[in-house]
């Protein structure tokens, strides 16, 4: 499950228009006569194929888009009466479309769904909209990944579930090589990804999300300097980038450690050509345990006229089979206890992982934070933050300027 959810337009999620738009099309009829279904989501999806194949009779269409673009896009179409029939939601968006109109309410024994069997963390979600408006595909997390043939080259011991962030900076600078005044090898890759910083705000003590505003105080000012340490005084991390510009050093062989998403271990890292393995995300002195969680959640549009098809879709994606196969693909836990104990998430690579133990960790400390208010305003203070570490702005620029301006974009978003 990639959630690289970065930009979407304020004039998209115009509350009222959106109502509107749904009002106007939930009397519109139901026309299955046919088995045609549109299903939008970001980036990848591999497991629509085994969909495919066990329902022949359901003509699919997919709407793809880059994770950049997809909540503008969606929310285009909302607008232009030209709604997909199944959505893959983050969770901002499906409590705002559940409680604005855009979803249909689901019976979830129609679907097969047991929801007190859902993840404690993922059922506190799906409660906020007061109703079953979806379902979520699975549970996500944000762990540390490191190279193992770079730490045996040093003569360093592993990292481990209980390291901080000191420890951390202390391989980083050890693991970092340079060669005519350049940087050869990095002792980690520099966030390259908004959840990280959240989760790094969350370790030091911050709340993050509190009553739907961001809560962001001295967690975070621990976070800048800490980055800013890694950064500038000991040159153990690259500087950061964005957008086009992100290059994965991990995966490159470049960098022996990272932070990053757990769907990760499926995708980008599964073929990677050194041993490698993971651990919790390294905990601030002193703080908390922290790290972000990850949904999304299948959803109906309200002006859907394939509602029967759609249910076809959402019922085997949240069937035993439908589970398994997202599990395995995205090396995510299922959304569903009964299914996520059996361990079919525990995807290995060709050199790694095995340290499994600190996948569950992770996601049994994990909380959903940052993802639940608009992503929009989220990305912007990572931007700011990146910006706080380049040199061009101030900590008390991002702590005061930039979190009130994203509460206030959250506030108008809703």
């Amino acid at each position: 499950m990639n959630v690289n959810f970065k930009r979407v337009t304020a004039a998209a999620v115009a509350v009222a228009t959106l109502a509107s738009m749904a009002a106007c099309g939930s009397s519109t009829a139901s026309s299955d006569d046919d088995n045609t279904l549109t299903f939008s989501y970001w980036d990848t999806f591999p497991v629509l194929e085994e969909f495919k194949k066990a329902n022949p009779e359901i003509e699919l269409k997919e709407v793809n888009v880059p994770g950049d673009d997809y909540n503008t896009k969606i929310n285009q179409m909302i607008l232009g009466d030209q709604a997909p029939d199944v959505m893959l939601l983050q969770e901002a968006d499906y409590v705002r479309y559940a409680k604005n109109g855009v979803i249909d309410e689901l019976d979830a024994s129609e679907y097969g769904v047991d929801e007190s069997d859902f993840q404690p963390a993922v059922a506190d979600i799906a409660e906020q909209t007061g109703g079953t408006y979806g379902f979520p595909q699975g549970m996500a997390t944000e762990i540390m990944y490191y190279n193992k043939d770079m730490f045996d080259a040093a003569g360093l011991d592993y990292p481990t579930d209980d390291w901080t962030w000191d420890d951390y900076a202390e391989a980083a600078q050890k693991l970092t090589k340079t060669e005519n005044g350049q940087t050869v090898q990095w002792g980690s890759d520099a966030p390259s990804f908004n959840g990280i910083w959240y989760s790094l705000a969350g370790q030091g003590g911050d709340k993050v999300v509190d009553d739907g505003k961001l809560s962001l105080g001295d967690g975070l000012k621990a976070a800048m300097e800490y980055q800013d340490k890694m950064t500038n005084e000991l040159k153990a991390q690259p500087e950061p980038s964005s957008g086009s510009k992100i290059t994965d050093l991990f995966a490159a062989g470049q960098a022996a450690m990272t932070l990053g998403g757990s769907w990760l271990i499926s995708t980008t890292y599964k073929d990677v050509e050194f041993n490698w393995d993971i651990a919790t995300m390294p905990a601030a002195p002193g703080g908390q345990d922290y790290n972000s969680l990850h949904t999304s959640f299948f959803a109906i549009s309200s002006t859907s006229e394939h509602k029967t098809a759609a249910q076809k879709f959402i019922k085997w994606m949240m069937s035993e089979e439908g589970q398994i196969a997202l599990e395995k693909a995205n090396a995510n836990i299922s959304a569903l206890k009964t299914i996520g104990e059996k361990g079919d998430w525990q995807v290995q690579g060709t050199n790694g992982p095995t340290n499994w133990e600190a996948f569950e960790k992770a996601a049994e400390e994990g909380k959903f934070g940052y993802t639940t208010v608009a992503s929009t305003p989220t990305f912007d203070i990572y931007n700011d933050l990146n910006a706080y570490v380049l040199g061009q702005k101030s900590m008390e620029d991002v702590l005061t300027n930039s979190v009130d301006k994203a509460n206030k974009d959250i506030a108008e978003a809703e």
